[in-house]
Parts: C-alpha cells; sequence; structure tokens
C-alpha cells in the first residue's frame, strides 16, 4: 500500500511538472470559461435533470439516484461558486497564451489537470503535492491559490452536466462544457464519473484549505523566515493581511509576490537592533511602509494614495476634513445673511446661531464619510489558540464589591466560568473583593463574607489545580475613612483596586490587601491583566485574543521618554461588548442595545 501511494504520487508530481514546463502565461486578462459566465443557467439545468432522473432508464438509473440523493450539493456548489469568484477577482487571475488553453485561467487548467491526474479522487494531500510540483519552475499567485478550490468545483461541475445533460431528454443548451484537456473519458465508466464528481464536490468542502495555502505558497514560505520569529506565530488572519498587502505591492509594481516578500524579510533582517523593526510586519503593514514602497516601485492609484495619506496623517486629515465640513455648511446661512443684506449686528447675530447645528451637521458628514470610506482597522495578533506563551503570563481579575455572603457562590460561579472558557497552565483568575462602605471600620458580618470567599477560592483550586499550580486568588482590601463621604470603605474602589493589584504584581507590595488566598508565587512574570465586570461574561477564547493582541510586535507600546507618553502601540486594549439574547429581551430600553443591528454600548 506504502509501495503504491509512493507510485501514485510520483505520478502526481511528474504529470504537474510537464504541466508546468508546457504553459505560457498571456499578457491579457483571462477570458470567461463558460462555467463560471453561464453560472445562472446552471440552476435551471439542475433542475430540469432532477426531474428528469425521477424516471430515469435503467441503464442510468445509478447515475440518477447519486443525483437525487445528492442534488442539493450541486445546488449549494453553484451559490458558492457565485459567491467565492466574483468579476474583479477573476480578472486578476493570469491567463494562458496556448491554442488550446488561449486566455484560459492558468488555475483552470491546473484544476482540470488535478482531477485528470487522481481521477476525480480529491484530498489535502494529493491536492498538495501536485500544485507544489507545479510551483517548482514558476510559483502561483497568492489570488490563484485562493482560486484553486473554487477551479476545482467548477471542474467537477462541468464533468457532472457532460454527464447527466443527456437523462434531461430537453433542449436547453448546455450550461457548461468539458474541455479536451479535462479528463480522460475512457478512463470510467459514466456512472463512476457521476458517483466521483459528486464525491468530489463533497470532499472539496471538507478540505481546510486554509492549510492548503499555507503549505503550498511561495509567499507564505518566505515571509516565514522573519528575522524575528514573530510572523510563523500569528494567527491566520493577520497572516494573511500581510499576505494581502504583498500582493498589492507586486500588482502596482514590476515585482512578483515573492520577491516582494523576500524585500520585506531582507529590510527586516538589516534591523536587528530593533524588534519591530526586525519584523516583517513593520515594513509591509507599520511604519516601514513607504520604504519598502519605494524599494520595490509600487505605484498604486491616486484613490489609494490618498487613502494612504489619510491613516498615515489621521489627526490632521480629520480636523482638515471638519474645518471643510463646517466651512461648507455655513454656506447656506451665510448665502441668506447676504442676500438680506443683514448689517454688521446681524451678521454677527446669524453666524453665532448657525455654528452650532453647522458643527453638528459637520461632524456628522465627516463621521459617516470616514465610516463609508476607511474600513475598520483590525489590530494583528499573535496566534495562542493552541495556549499562552510562557512569556505572555495573564491574568483575568473580577473586581466586585461584596455586600453579604449570599452573594459569594455566584461570584465563584462566576469565575469559573471564565476559567473554563479560557482555561490555560498560563492563566490565573483573581477575585479582587472589597467589603460594603460601613459606618464602622469593621462590621459583624466582614468575618463570614470573607469566610466564605476563603473556602470557595479554596475549594476552586482543589477542583482545577494541576501539578502544584492553583489558577485562583482571592484578594481583599480593608476599610479606611473617607471623610469625603462620612464612611468607611475600599481605597478609590474599582480603580483603586485595579491600581493597588498591578502594584503588586509589578513591585510585588500587597500590602494594600489584607487577605490573599492563593499561589503567591504564581503571581510573578505576570504580563498582561484582563479585567472583566461582575456582570460580565468572558467568550471562549478570549482571553488568547486579547493577549496575542497586546504580544504582537506592531502592538507593544513605545513610550516617549521625555514626556512618559506611549507614541505608538497599546497598553490597554478594549474589545467589543455585547449584551446577551436572554438578557437583551427584557426590557424595551435592552432591546435598544442588543445585537449586530443596535447600538454599540461602549462607542
Amino acid at each position: 500500500m506504502a509501495e503504491a501511494n509512493a507510485e501514485a504520487g510520483s505520478l502526481l508530481e511528474r504529470i504537474a511538472t510537464e504541466l508546468s514546463a508546457r504553459h505560457r502565461l498571456s499578457d491579457k486578462p483571462p477570458l470567461p470559461v463558460p462555467a463560471w459566465a453561464k453560472l445562472d443557467a446552471g440552476f435551471d439545468w439542475l433542475h430540469d435533470v432532477r426531474c428528469a432522473c425521477v424516471d430515469a432508464p435503467p441503464e442510468s438509473s445509478k447515475a440518477a439516484e447519486w443525483l437525487l440523493d445528492n442534488d442539493y450539493v450541486v445546488h449549494r456548489v453553484l451559490r458558492q461558486i457565485r459567491e467565492d469568484l466574483p468579476g474583479s477577482f477573476y480578472d486578476r487571475l493570469p491567463a494562458l497564451s496556448s491554442e488550446l488553453e488561449e486566455r484560459v485561467p492558468r488555475v483552470f487548467a491546473l484544476a482540470h489537470e488535478f482531477l485528470r491526474a487522481t481521477k476525480l479522487q480529491v484530498s489535502l494531500a494529493n491536492a498538495v503535492r501536485f500544485v507544489r510540483a507545479y510551483q517548482h519552475a514558476t510559483p502561483l499567485t497568492i489570488a490563484e491559490l485562493w482560486a484553486f478550490p473554487t477551479m476545482l468545483r467548477i471542474a467537477a461541475i462541468e464533468i457532472l452536466v457532460c454527464e447527466l445533460t443527456p437523462l434531461a431528454c430537453c433542449e436547453r443548451e448546455l450550461p457548461f462544457r468539458v474541455t479536451e484537456w479535462s479528463v480522460d473519458p475512457e478512463s470510467l465508466d459514466p456512472t463512476e464519473r457521476v458517483a466521483r464528481s459528486i464525491a468530489s464536490l463533497i470532499a472539496i468542502a471538507a478540505i481546510p484549505w486554509e492549510e492548503f495555502f499555507d503549505r503550498t505558497s511561495r509567499v507564505e514560505e518566505i515571509l516565514g523566515q522573519d528575522p524575528s520569529g514573530f510572523y510563523s506565530r500569528m494567527d491566520f488572519a493577520s497572516r494573511d493581511r500581510y499576505r494581502r498587502r504583498v500582493e498589492a505591492l507586486a500588482r502596482y509594481s514590476s515585482t512578483s509576490e515573492p520577491d516582494v516578500a523576500a524585500e520585506a524579510v531582507e529590510q527586516a533582517a538589516s534591523q536587528k537592533a530593533d524588534e519591530a523593526a526586525a519584523h516583517v510586519g513593520y515594513w509591509l503593514v507599520g511604519t516601514g511602509q513607504p520604504h519598502l514602497e519605494g524599494r520595490v516601485g509600487a505605484r498604486f492609484p491616486l484613490g489609494q494614495r490618498l487613502r494612504q495619506l489619510v491613516l498615515r496623517h489621521p489627526g490632521k486629515a480629520y480636523l482638515l476634513a471638519l474645518i471643510l465640513a463646517g466651512i461648507g455648511s455655513l454656506l447656506l446661512p451665510v448665502a441668506y445673511l447676504s442676500l438680506i443684506g443683514a448689517s454688521l449686528l446681524g451678521w454677527i447675530a446669524g453666524l453665532l446661531l448657525s455654528f452650532i447645528p453647522a458643527s453638528i451637521l459637520a461632524i456628522t458628514v465627516v463621521n459617516w464619510i470616514i465610516t463609508r470610506s476607511l474600513p475598520p482597522r483590525v489590530l494583528d495578533k499573535l496566534d495562542f489558540s493552541k495556549g499562552l506563551a510562557e512569556d505572555c503570563r495573564t491574568i483575568v481579575t473580577v473586581p466586585v464589591i461584596v455586600a453579604s455572603p449570599g452573594e459569594v457562590a455566584k461570584l465563584a460561579e462566576q469565575i469559573e466560568t471564565h476559567w473554563l472558557a479560557n482555561a490555560d497552565p498560563m492563566l490565573q483568575v483573581a477575585l479582587l473583593a472589597d467589603l460594603p462602605d460601613a459606618p464602622d471600620e469593621r462590621l459583624p458580618e466582614d468575618d463570614a463574607i470573607v469566610a466564605d470567599l476563603e473556602s470557595q477560592i479554596r475549594g476552586l483550586n482543589d477542583r482545577h489545580g494541576k501539578a502544584g499550580r492553583a489558577p485562583f486568588h482571592l484578594l481583599v482590601r480593608p476599610r479606611y475613612f473617607n471623610p469625603a463621604q462620612g464612611c468607611w470603605l475600599a481605597w478609590e474602589r474599582k480603580r483603586g483596586k485595579l491600581e493597588q493589584f498591578n502594584r503588586l504584581l509589578i513591585e510585588g507590595d500587597e500590602t494594600a490587601f489584607s487577605h490573599h488566598v492563593g499561589d503567591r508565587a504564581a503571581l510573578q512574570d505576570i504580563r498582561f491583566v484582563v479585567t472583566v465586570d461582575a456582570d460580565t461574561m468572558l467568550a471562549p477564547g478570549s482571553v488568547a485574543k486579547l493577549a496575542g493582541t497586546l504580544a504582537h510586535p506592531l502592538n507593544q507600546p513605545e513610550v516617549d521618554p521625555k514626556t512618559g507618553r506611549i507614541v505608538s502601540g497599546y497598553s490597554i486594549i478594549q474589545p467589543r461588548v455585547e449584551i446577551s439574547p436572554q438578557s437583551g429581551m427584557r426590557t424595551l430600553f435592552t432591546r435598544l442595545f442588543t445585537g449586530d443591528t443596535a447600538i454599540d454600548i461602549y462607542s
């Protein structure tokens, strides 16, 4: 079996290599392939053939059964082709120049040849092996690699159409066709081609194409040589943003995508003393963008250059836009005052009265234009989905005021839920508790509250602690007399808890807390603190995403030593917060703030 697999793999590689040597690219955009250009006709074809298959002749009954059992698969694939291959994306695909394949997308021919070589048996391993062998001489573009699964779907649909259309017994023109160079008609009998075509469509849907891209992309391979080592630690979405930037630079320059990626790596390698500049992202999406654009000779269209200018000078651009919009908003009252021949006093009064509504209109228009023309900028992240890094130890803190022993069990359940949703050896959870405001320093029920808290935290550590690690902590603060409020309370309430806890982590000063339950040594080397209110739930994996964002080299804060202000990066980030569906339906007020179409309660 192993020898047979190796022989089949070698055959695939030889076919792919020969195909690559034969292909020549055209300098013109691709012509529409029939299956893509006549996609809407495919739905009508499917309806006709489905009806005909109900009373199919005996010699075609097996093929008819295959379609009747799986017609939903074909329908779903037709919809997916339409969504995944818009015209603007199709036009970017390199085309072939040979007579047989004149201006056919190269990746379309590649998909057909792959199905022929594998006899319509699609798998991730075969696809990776075939495409990598094809690229030994000429690498595929990023767009082609992403288009490959869609082209496989089109090729499989073409074969299916060719085999099943005779069953329909109608005069409708074939919406698709099978090209001469696709599948050897002698290699299988018709029923098996139908069965394997449908099985291929199912297999294509099951393949993790992100993994296929990572294993076949030359750009991914080159960027993986990032001198800082951070690129390979990033999540897929962040790496994809870098690759799209490489794609854009290559599109608007005479440099190939692998050469753009290599140039970014080379620039990063020359800046080893600076951790941020030693990362390829510094040159692709960070401060070094203009330098890299000059190195590769990129010439962007005017619209993109204006957008880049705005993003590089957001404060100045926003202020200028407000001034221009404000002036525009005042044109109507100015014209009216001029028309009626207002006196100097009338001009002053009129402009003063117009200033507030004009400024509101200007701000509204500018904000609307910005949201329509500039998409949100997503922060890049390291991938901690499989666990936080050793140097990114994180703790979740829940600041609370505990007024009675009856509240303790619910709080314990809450922090246990946070832990279960984000369990990680590098993660700790701390309940920062204050006793309620009181007329005296101590109240009779204080000891009962603290005892219940300690009991609950110890119970959680017993249940979830492993290898001597206790992930849960309790820190309680004493009351101090506040003359302004005339009562005893913990210093500065919520803000004070967080400030004193940070001092504990950084300086080791725990004098602000009267009680601490938990492993004190586990609080050492904590890098990130995630603060969650008592009524907030942490979504599964959210801690890893937050920590991964702050750990990314382009997001790490850079402080001006003179002013103490952060000039780049972030020391605090705030995720989007939403109301849960069950809570959002309780009142009319909460409905206004619930769901994707509601008001963002933090913005």
